[in-house]
């Protein structure tokens, strides 16, 4: 009754009823009709109201249109008055000269800012800056000290800094103790008041930008600065410019080492990211040519210990055996030609000038049957990944000087999300996400940034203390690993599975991703499958509890759905105990691109459920 109310409400003052029973082809009239109200929109609390009634009954994407036209009209257009710099109100001159400048604040809206004019940092009134706009502008007041109501007792350009500020200080070195005064410019670089020595940039290195990224601060692009008549101009990057308008969603990706994190991280790059460009190919390549010289050097060490044990076994089976002499070998044996080579590659230094070594030798040894027979005993070489096969069945092919990586390729090798050399990848992208609205598909497009922290930070026991604003935290775990052993440092060898409950139950209890939506990634269930036929889930001693013969309960079940079941629910438990909600979880055969696409359109689809879209009422 009352929405009945609301909508007459609605065709009253808006002055046409089929605008609103056909929005498509009536949305000018509509938006004539609340023009003809000639009230502004960010005033009237009754337009307002109307507003949300329209937006109730029409689709997104028509409200969104209509009230662009809204906005450009004269009774919706910014005023001077409307907008305070520094404590000052802006004149129209000085407005003029913001909204024209090459970097002016986007979707500017009435209200009251600060602006740094040496770094050209710009925010609201009491928080901390959210983006750059050109620096040295004429307009507003003098920057005051408590201006982003800052408490670190740390000054840049006279205004206190905020803790996310000092954090980043403190990454990029800058001594910066309590009571420093600096002076900093849009070029990045800095100086102590009254010292008249200006440093290096304080945004140089990219694990500070990275910084700024997940604590949502702007920070000036690594590109030459642009020289627009005496102003410089600072670029902003794409990321960061996604990052001011707040439409972008921080997926974190983290988990042990050989839990598939990288495997995912690839694949979604394929899926929804940029192709990589063509310095990273050639760093790939190098990247294959290294993990191939690693497994070689791996087999041969491996062989020349399973020759020795074989040659003493036979010496001792064979005493008193005059067929016996120095010169037999065994099947671990290689012939002496080769062997010199193979000596020749072991002194060879990773990262010298292998490259053109493996070229030489890679088929030859890898062909070799010695080293056919030591690979058969792949399992007693923990330090042999399973994809060496892969890379060394293409051993002539990778070792050409034509090899060009495919996306397998790239999709198997090792270390190829570290090729940068810094502690984290990051890739923005954007699916189209299908939604549901009044039985119609549309897409609705979200703009994410996937990150994926390497092992190496992982292992810092307070790195999660670096983030912030986090929307999804992926956490990946092999569900084959319930009976694989980690050894890390000083610390015993440990059940790893074990380890990877204790890792995701200490970032769930952890503040930094307090309110952030959890996400359980169980990878490698293709491996899971094979394995759990012949080790059984109760060899880790969390499943002691698993009864495989429930199972007879489902006559469509099988072992591994009901294995993975069990392991799901345990992780579950221990969310739903420290944060009260529901965990989300998925299953995943990293290296199927399908399975991966599935897991991911699962994740996005409850992060939209994060942002409330409104329903159109029927």
């Amino acid at each position: 009754m009352e929405m009945n109310e609301d909508k007459g409400k609605v065709r009253a003052q808006l002055g046409n009823t089929s605008s609103v029973i056909n929005p498509v082809d009536e949305m000018q009239e509509m938006s004539d009709g609340v023009r003809c109200m000639g009230l502004p929109i960010c005033e009237s609390k009754n337009a307002a109201s109307l507003w949300k009634i329209l937006s109730s009954m029409c689709h997104p994407v028509e409200v969104k249109r209509i009230e662009e036209m809204e906005r450009g009209s004269s009774e919706n257009r910014l005023r001077a008055d409307q907008i305070f710099v520094n404590g000052k109100q802006l004149t129209e001159g000085e407005l003029s000269e913001l909204l024209g400048s090459s970097m002016a604040p986007k979707n500017l809206k009435p209200g009251r800012y600060w602006y740094d004019k040496d770094t050209g940092f710009w925010g609201k009134e009491g928080v901390k800056p959210h983006k750059i706009i050109m620096s040295k502008l004429n307009v507003g007041g003098r920057l005051q000290a408590d201006a982003s109501n800052g408490n670190t007792n740390v000054y840049i350009n006279g205004r206190e800094i905020t803790k996310d500020e000092h954090r980043v200080l403190k990454l990029a070195k800058v001594p910066c103790h309590a009571g420093t005064h600096f002076w900093v410019y849009d070029d990045g670089s800095y100086e102590e008041e009254g010292q008249n020595n200006r440093q290096g940039n304080i945004w140089g290195k990219a694990t500070t930008r990275f910084m700024c990224s997940l604590l949502s601060l702007p920070a000036p692009s690594r590109s030459p600065h642009l020289q627009q008549g005496n102003r410089t101009v600072c670029p902003i990057e794409p990321v960061s410019e996604h990052l001011e308008q707040g439409n972008v969603r921080k997926l974190l990706i983290v988990g042990l080492r050989g839990s598939g994190t990288s495997t995912m991280f690839k694949q979604a790059r394929f899926l929804y990211g940029n192709a990589y460009a063509r310095e990273e190919i050639q760093s790939i390549k190098l990247v294959i040519l290294s993990n191939l010289y690693k497994y070689l050097v791996v087999l041969l060490g491996a062989r020349e210990a399973f020759e020795e044990d074989a040659l003493q076994e036979k010496q001792q089976t064979s005493k008193g055996d005059s067929d016996l002499g120095e010169g037999k070998l065994c099947k671990y044996s290689i012939n002496t030609r080769l062997k010199k080579r193979a000596d020749r590659l072991l002194a060879t230094k990773a990262g010298g000038r292998v490259e053109a070594f493996i070229r030489a030798v890679a088929r030859d040894l890898w062909k070799d049957p010695a080293i056919q027979e030591t690979y058969k005993r792949k399992q007693e070489i923990p330090s042999l990944p399973w994809v060496a096969k892969y890379f060394l069945d293409r051993a002539s092919v990778i070792s050409s000087k034509f090899y060009e990586p495919s996306e397998k390729d790239i999709l198997y090798a090792e270390g190829v999300t570290r090729i940068s050399g810094h502690a984290f990848s990051e890739f923005l992208f954007e699916p189209k996400m299908q939604i549901r609205h009044n039985n119609v598909q549309h897409l609705q497009p979200s703009m994410y940034q996937l990150i994926q922290l390497h092992s190496s930070m992982q292992d810092g026991s307070k790195w999660h203390e670096q983030f912030n604003e986090i929307t999804g935290l992926i956490f990946c775990v092999g569900l084959s690993e319930y009976d694989e052993t980690w050894c890390h440092g000083p610390c015993p060898p440990r059940n790893k599975m074990l380890v990877s409950r204790d890792a995701f139950e200490s970032l769930a209890r952890g503040p930094s991703f307090k309110g952030t939506q959890f996400f359980l990634v169980l990878n490698k269930l293709d491996i899971f499958e094979e394995k759990i036929d012949r080790v059984p889930l109760t060899v880790c001693e969390w499943f002691e509890d698993f009864d495989s013969a429930k199972l007879r309960r489902y006559s469509s079940g099988t072992l591994a759905l009901a294995a993975y079941q069990h392991v799901a629910a345990k992780f579950k438990e221990i969310y739903f105990a420290i944060t009260g909600r529901k965990l989300f979880v998925c299953k995943t055969r990293g290296l199927e691109r399908s399975s991966v696409d599935e897991a991911f359109k699962h994740i996005l689809e409850e992060l939209r459920q994060v942002v409330q879209i409104p329903r159109r009422h029927t």
